[in-house]
């Protein structure tokens, strides 16, 4: 491995999005009162957002059907336990009747798993999971914390699509498929709050 896939593989490591979207909520939680109205509240986003989709890493490893193919088994799992925290983050979100703040996090999420599924089952067109999931938390923070992170942002999605480059864990137009799910996700979620 050369210096260059080592970095690349450092980037993707510290990169991951349950890590990114815990960070979202942290910064959040304790820099925009108009987000959450409580713990509780960043409890249950940490939950449905972070440890549901997290949760298919151990979970591969034991689950008989997928011990013998672990990373695929994994992927399979973490999509699906995504769709169910993300299912839940809404239906806890409708319910609960939580700020539109938190709700536009809960149904970019929502809406993402939902278009990934059409781009990667449906239409069959592989669009990376990772760019989306990288793309959501960066345009979140733009949107909540402010333009000042634009530069920010930007410098660490074109790192972790080098990242993925080099890797060659996609091509370039699956990452641009999965971070334009993202895009179309968030505005969306926008649209459907403002109705």
């Amino acid at each position: 491995m050369t210096d260059k896939e080592k970095f690349a593989k450092i980037i993707r490591s510290i990169t991951v999005p349950p890590l990114l979207v815990l960070l979202l909520l942290l910064i959040l939680f304790f820099s925009k009162d108009t987000v959450f109205t409580n713990i509780t509240e960043l409890i249950l986003s940490i939950f449905f957002l972070v440890l549901l989709p997290v949760a298919a890493y151990p979970l591969a490893s034991i689950i008989p059907k997928y011990k013998d193919n672990v990373r695929e088994g994994q992927r399979h799992l973490a999509f699906i336990l995504s769709l169910a925290g993300y299912t839940l983050a809404v239906i806890y979100g409708f319910f609960a009747h939580i700020n539109k703040g938190l709700l536009l996090i809960y149904l970019t999420y929502f809406i993402s798993v939902i278009i990934l599924t059409v781009f990667n089952k449906i239409i069959k067109i592989r669009a990376s999971g990772h760019a989306c999931s990288i793309m959501g938390p960066l345009i979140l923070t733009v949107y909540f914390i402010g333009w000042k992170c634009v530069l920010p942002c930007i410098i660490l999605f074109a790192l972790i699509i080098w990242s993925s480059l080099i890797l060659k864990r996609h091509t370039m137009k699956e990452l641009i498929f999965g971070s334009s799910s993202a895009v179309i996700s968030f505005v969306l979620s926008l649209l459907i709050l403002l109705l």
